[in-house]
């Protein structure tokens, strides 16, 4: 019974297997071009495959789920895929693959060739139009720049190809080396660096020319020619060459006079000489005849030729003159500079009250110590000299070097003048680039300017972009900043000291804001404003004075101002103390608020502003015993 069972079992099997449902047959595509094979898949099983006509397609042999198609001439197939008693059928179309392309294989970039193919009503098409474009209907070929490219013609959904090789529009070639002088009788030889070009003479009764090998005819100059031609051009370069009957140096030509550090070019008739100068500590020449004024005096410029066995000299004189302008250094101490430094001569004049920048030149520094400047050719007048190095210029550096007249003086109406007169020579005006300290304290002053006279305002307006220095007991500089678009300014970072705070701005005579006291119980200064008075032509500190921030027997202050965002709180409590902590913006909104506990004695705590933006804020912090006011500047 159970035999009976497993053999009714198989035979159902086998049954099932011989009428099972196939997958249909699958390809790339049912339409493929002569030349060009696929496949064919299914993936039912292993099954075997059949053409209905090998003349057309033919398929692999054996049990496989693919089978490679390979077109054998066009028309339209019937491939099968059979696994035991059930089948599934496609039909594949084979079509003709275009005429082999006809035309040109190589051009020339710009020009044009014309590619045919014998099947007609087809498309061209470029694999790269960077190389060549080609016209989709006409078959020309437009070259673009040098290098291979493919060119395809797509007709009944088959395409064939060709490739194009695009040559440079014209040949190149080297300068040509080699001595430009010979003599009547012998030669000289000249090269080229690109090989396979022909050289030729523009004048064979005074020079012939074989191989690079120039031969002299006869005296006189003759120009020769070297030509290298390819398939797309020719390129040529020329070289003269004199032919001596005996040694001549020619003729010396060009300005006879130069300024000392200024440069003149002479020029020479006869080529291959050498130049040279009778006293190169007055002026200098270079190979090619350019002469450098090096100090006032009268120098021989001499050119020799040696050739035909002897040498000749021409001569030529050059006269330097005296230098009658303003120069100097400007220094900057023991500190290595590479900056690019700008120098002005300035004019005041008393009756206008007018400082006029008159000229002005740009030096270089390269990683030294100073740098020379000058000025060539002044008018007499009296002039203040003034420097910045150029990337600190109306920016206010805060530290570092800061713009500076001669001597030493950050300050126009204390500059040295220079009293100069057009006939003679001011040197050695040198400008000692006064410098800002970088300091570290929890000192902060900061004001206002304003100007209003003689404007046409009722009320007073800012004065934007006022250059202003803060100066230390010492009568050291210490930072400079600008006033901003409010006409504000500030300076943080200070250590505990007295202060003077300067404006100064070109024609304006400046009274100076003394004895600006900074203490651990009043660490700042909010109120160090000035006025701009544009009739006076002055600058004063205002009436109003300024405001310190005080403290009571507490004392508290807050440091470093400008911050990058983190502040510290520093006390010096008489009892322990709860203190609320608040900064608001100038539109007087709440941003930032907390509360501390301040420990009887001295202590700091930190606070984080670094998600503010930059701006002036007001820090407020009032306990029992501190009602404390300040700006703060935050800086990232």
């Amino acid at each position: 019974m159970k035999k009976f069972l497993s053999l009714t079992i198989v035979a159902l099997f086998f049954a099932f297997a011989g009428h099972a449902t196939l997958d249909p047959i699958s390809m790339p595509s049912t339409t493929i071009c002569m030349g060009y094979s696929t496949y064919a898949m299914d993936s039912s099983g292993l099954g075997t495959w059949s053409s209905s006509d090998v003349s057309v397609v033919t398929v692999g042999t054996g049990a496989s789920i693919t089978t490679g198609v390979t077109p054998v001439s066009p028309g339209t197939a019937t491939i099968t895929y059979t696994l035991g008693s059930s089948s599934v059928t496609i039909d594949v179309t084979v079509n003709p693959s275009p005429a082999a392309i006809s035309g040109a294989g190589a051009m020339c970039a710009g020009s044009s060739i014309t590619l045919t193919d014998a099947t007609t009503g087809g498309t061209w098409s470029s694999y790269s139009t960077y190389y060549a474009t080609v016209g989709a209907s006409t078959g020309v070929v437009t070259g673009v720049h040098t290098g291979m490219v493919t060119i395809g013609y797509t007709a009944g959904g088959c395409e064939v190809t060709t490739t194009v090789t695009v040559s440079a529009s014209s040949a190149t070639v080297d300068s040509i080396l080699g001595v430009g002088t010979t003599c009547v009788g012998s030669s000289t030889t000249l090269t080229d660096g690109i090989s396979g070009g022909v050289w030729t003479t523009s004048d064979a009764t005074v020079a012939t020319v074989s191989g690079g090998v120039v031969t002299g005819v006869a005296a006189g100059i003759a120009t020769i020619e070297y030509t290298v031609t390819g398939s797309c051009g020719s390129a040529t370069a020329s070289r003269v060459v004199s032919v001596l009957s005996g040694t001549s140096a020619g003729t010396i030509s060009g300005a006879s006079s130069v300024n000392i550090g200024y440069s003149i070019g002479l020029s020479e008739t006869v080529s291959g000489g050498r130049w040279s100068s009778s006293d190169p500590s007055i002026a200098t020449i270079t190979s090619w005849g350019s002469v450098t004024g090096v100090s006032a005096g009268t120098v021989t410029i001499s050119y020799s030729v040696t050739a035909c066995g002897a040498t000749t000299v021409a001569t030529y004189t050059v006269v330097v003159l005296p230098f009658t302008g303003i120069s100097g250094h400007v220094t900057f101490g023991t500190t290595t500079t590479t900056a690019d430094v700008k120098v002005w001569l300035i004019n005041y004049n008393p009756t206008s009250h007018m400082l006029t920048a008159v000229d002005s030149t740009v030096v270089f520094c390269s990683a030294g110590t100073s740098v020379y400047y000058q000025f060539l050719t002044e008018p007499t007048d009296s002039y203040r000299i003034k420097a910045a190095i150029l990337d600190t210029i109306g920016t206010g550096g805060g530290t570092g070097f800061m713009p500076t007249y001669h001597t030493s003086n950050f300050y126009w109406h204390d500059a040295t003048v220079v009293y100069h007169v057009s006939s003679t020579a001011d040197v050695n005006k040198d400008i000692a680039m006064d410098y800002g300290t970088v300091t570290s304290g929890p000192g902060f002053i900061a004001g206002d300017v304003t100007t209003g006279a003689n404007r046409g305002t009722s009320a007073t307006a800012p004065a934007v972009g006022l250059h202003i220095y803060v100066i230390n007991s010492a009568g050291a500089l210490v930072q400079d900043t600008y006033t901003d678009a409010a006409g504000h300014y500030s300076f943080g970072s200070l250590p505990l000291g007295t202060y003077t705070i300067f404006p100064e701005a070109l024609q304006y005579i400046t009274t100076a804001l003394t004895s600006v006291t900074l203490t651990a119980g009043s660490p700042s200064v909010s109120g160090g404003n000035f006025v701009k008075h544009t009739i006076s032509l002055t600058i004063t500190p205002a009436t109003t004075g300024i405001n310190n921030v005080t403290s009571n027997a507490s004392t508290v202050v807050a440091f470093p101002n400008p911050t990058s965002g983190k502040l510290n709180i520093q006390w010096n409590e008489n009892t322990t103390e709860k203190a609320t902590v608040s900064v608001t913006d100038v539109a007087g909104r709440v941003v930032y608020s907390t509360t501390l506990t301040m420990e009887q004695g001295a202590g700091t705590h930190q606070i984080d502003l670094s998600n503010m933006s930059d701006g002036l804020y007001i820090l407020n912090i009032k306990s029992a015993s501190i009602n404390y006011n300040n700006k703060v500047e935050i800086a990232k």
